[in-house]
C-alpha cells in the first residue's frame, strides 16, 4: 500500500502552489522551503590593503549582499514566514513517532496539537512547542472512553477513514500550505487537516484555516489527490 510521505520534501526544495507528488508525504508535513530561515548574511570582505582601497571604488558582488527572508518587505509576501511554524510543528510531530504519518496540526496558545497516524491506522496526539522545535507532550494513543483502543467497537469506521486518507492522499502538507497562501495572499495558517470531505463525495481533502479568532479567519480546501481547490469560505 502507498501512502504519503509527509517528511520527503523538507530540506530545501521549492514547491509549486499545488503541487501533485505521488505519495510524497512521507510526513504530509513538512518542505523546509524557506520558511523556517533566511538565507545566511555573508558580511562583505574587507581589504587587507588600505593603499589600495583609495585608488579603485570597492566591487559589488551579488552574491555578498544580505538575503532577505521570505515574506519580509521584498520577500515573498504571505507564504514562507506564515508557513514557517506550522511546517516546522509538522516536521517535529513526524520526528517523535516513527513511521507515522501526520494528519493535522493545530494552533493552540501555548503550541501546536498535532495527530498522526501509523501504518496500521493507530492514531496518535501530541503537543508541539509555538516555535515547532520541541515536543512537549509525547504521543498519547486515541483511546475511546473506555479506555479501549478506538480501533475497537465503533472505531471500526474511524479506522477505515484513516486507511483510506493514507491510500488516496498524494498532495503533501507543505504543498497544500503554499496552495491555500495563493488563495489568500498574507494570511497566517493556524491550522491544517486531512480528511474526508462529505460535501465532496468523501473524497481525501486538506482543510487549511488561516488567521483564526480574527475578522480575516478563513478556510481552504483543496483535493488531496488532485492539488484542485475545491472551495475559499470565509467564516463569519
Amino acid at each position: 500500500m502507498n501512502r504519503p510521505s509527509f517528511l520527503s520534501a523538507l530540506s530545501g526544495r521549492r514547491l509549486a502552489v499545488v503541487a501533485v507528488a505521488p505519495l510524497a508525504f512521507t510526513l504530509v508535513a513538512c518542505g523546509d522551503d524557506g520558511g523556517d530561515a533566511a538565507d545566511d548574511t555573508t558580511p562583505a570582505a574587507s581589504s587587507s590593503s588600505s593603499s589600495s582601497a583609495d585608488d579603485a571604488p570597492a566591487a559589488t558582488d551579488s552574491s555578498s549582499a544580505p538575503a532577505e527572508a521570505p515574506g519580509e518587505e521584498g520577500g515573498q509576501e504571505g507564504q514562507a514566514a506564515p508557513a514557517g511554524d506550522v511546517l516546522a510543528a509538522a516536521r517535529t510531530a513526524l520526528g517523535a513517532l516513527d513511521g507515522a504519518v501526520v494528519f493535522s496540526v493545530d494552533r493552540e496558545r501555548d503550541g501546536w496539537d498535532a495527530t498522526v497516524v501509523t501504518a496500521d491506522g493507530a492514531e496518535f496526539d501530541l503537543t508541539v512547542s509555538a516555535d515547532g522545535a520541541t515536543v512537549t507532550r509525547e504521543p498519547v494513543e486515541d483511546r475511546d472512553d473506555d479506555g479501549d483502543n478506538d480501533r475497537d467497537r465503533d472505531g471500526d469506521d474511524d479506522l477505515a477513514e484513516r486507511t483510506q486518507l493514507l491510500r488516496d492522499a498524494t498532495v503533501d502538507l507543505p504543498a497544500a500550505v503554499e496552495a491555500a497562501l495563493g488563495e489568500v495572499p498574507g494570511g497566517t495558517v493556524t491550522s491544517i487537516d486531512l480528511d474526508l470531505d462529505d460535501d465532496s463525495g468523501n473524497r481525501a481533502t486538506w482543510d487549511v484555516q488561516l488567521d483564526e479568532d480574527t475578522a480575516d479567519e478563513q478556510t481552504v480546501t483543496l483535493d488531496a489527490v488532485t492539488g484542485e481547490v475545491i472551495r475559499v469560505e470565509r467564516d463569519d
